[in-house]
């Protein structure tokens, strides 16, 4: 929450309360940020308290007896406020139980934390070891924490949504891996990148998880925040609907901005099957159910092919009504030469000039094949046969 004094132009925004709207005043607020472990300390709060008053232009007060009584009442509101003791903190993934005694069977055993602080999330780390919890890892995050951040999987438990795990992952990553994760997360598959349990393969799943306009509208709340802008930035280059994570890494390689290291083509405006006049491609003749990247307006497509080129049949199904395609095989996507002539072949069907090799373009683009490795999965042709190789969730 935040709440103002607009005479004085003064703001105190607690930046991490689950219910919060952040401060939306102008330039000329000053604005005091605490959390909420600051409030529920009484020294911590105590200092909070003397800086707003410093700010408002008023006096500490100073009567007899009042130190013992403030203090006293702090102590009564935070002892009615413990089982609601989730202020302090948040546990990721399936989040947050504060107190041993709330832990039940029906709780989550492997868990992250979310905390505003390493010394909170030390003793939140602590309370759930004791609850007989793993704890994997604890990340600090004090940016802004929109509507939408949690889903309440019991009365004392709650786990964070696709799109407050992408704000926060788009403000901590690379930007080639944040896009790469927020194009898994609005796509149909998923691997260890967003799903920790996930050690080897990945799961195709029927429907996305999230997708671009709930994220969007998701981070309305964030306006105006750095994190807000960073994780908007991300989400431009974001795609919806990828179905396997070769497609989403030839799109990185082809598509991102050229000062990333990628090609700089033109983005691809969905993953979806190709539909013209007269009918839908790539045609029922082949294997194929759909290509990795295809521009409709350039009658143009990528298409992952495996361990070897396509067979006459599957490649005239690919084809078909005058479809132009590049098949790209794994030992074109591995080896950085070979893939960059696959890049120019593209890139002459899309009427695109390619930037130049300069040291500095070859040295962002190892950055990018370092940041975002070449995904090794078995059976990433988007084939029904490749596909039904994956457990469907």
């Amino acid at each position: 929450m935040a709440l103002y004094w607009p005479n004085e132009k003064v703001a105190l925004d607690i930046v991490d309360d689950p219910y919060r709207n952040p401060f939306e005043g102008d330039d000329s607020y000053t604005v005091l940020r605490v959390t909420c472990a600051d409030l529920c300390d009484y020294d911590s709060y105590r200092k909070v308290m003397e800086r707003l008053c410093e700010l408002l232009g008023k006096e500490v007060p100073s009567m007899p007896d009042w130190e013992e009584n403030s203090r006293s009442l702090h102590d009564a509101l935070m002892f009615g406020m413990e089982d609601l003791d989730s202020l302090c903190g948040e546990l990721e993934d399936e989040t947050s139980y504060p107190f041993p005694d709330y832990f039940t069977s029906k709780e989550p055993s492997n868990i992250e934390i979310v905390a505003t602080s390493e010394e909170e999330g030390e003793r939140m780390r602590a309370v759930a070891s004791s609850g007989g919890r793993h704890v994997r890892g604890v990340s600090v995050w004090n940016g802004p924490v929109p509507k939408g951040s949690f889903e309440d999987i019991s009365d004392t438990t709650r786990m964070s949504t696709p799109e407050y795990f992408f704000l926060r992952k788009a403000n901590q990553l690379p930007f080639a891996e944040a896009v790469c994760l927020g194009i898994e997360l609005c796509g149909k598959y998923r691997t260890s990148l967003t799903q920790y349990n996930r050690e080897d393969g990945y799961d195709f799943l029927k429907e996305p998880r999230t997708s671009k306009s709930v994220i969007r509208r998701y981070l309305r709340d964030a306006r105006g925040t750095k994190e807000g802008k960073r994780a908007k930035r991300v989400l431009r280059h974001v795609v919806d609907e990828c179905g396997s994570p070769m497609s989403c890494y030839l799109y990185l390689l082809l598509c991102l901005p050229r000062n990333q290291g990628s090609y700089g083509l033109e983005r691809i405006p969905l993953w979806a099957p190709a539909q013209t006049e007269h009918g839908f491609l790539p045609a029922s003749s082949g294997e194929y159910l759909l290509y990795d990247l295809f521009w409709p307006n350039k009658r143009a497509a990528v298409q992952f092919t495996g361990d070897g080129y396509p067979s006459e049949r599957d490649f005239a199904a690919l084809a078909s009504q005058d479809m132009r395609v590049v098949c790209v095989t794994e030992e074109d996507v591995m080896d950085p030469e070979r893939f960059d002539v696959k890049a120019h072949e593209v890139a002459r069907l899309l009427g695109t000039e390619l930037p130049e090799p300069t040291d500095k373009w070859l040295k962002a683009r190892a950055r990018l094949r370092r940041q975002v490795q070449v995904p090794t999965f078995d059976h990433m042709r988007l084939t029904m046969h490749d596909i039904c190789e994956h457990r469907v969730a």
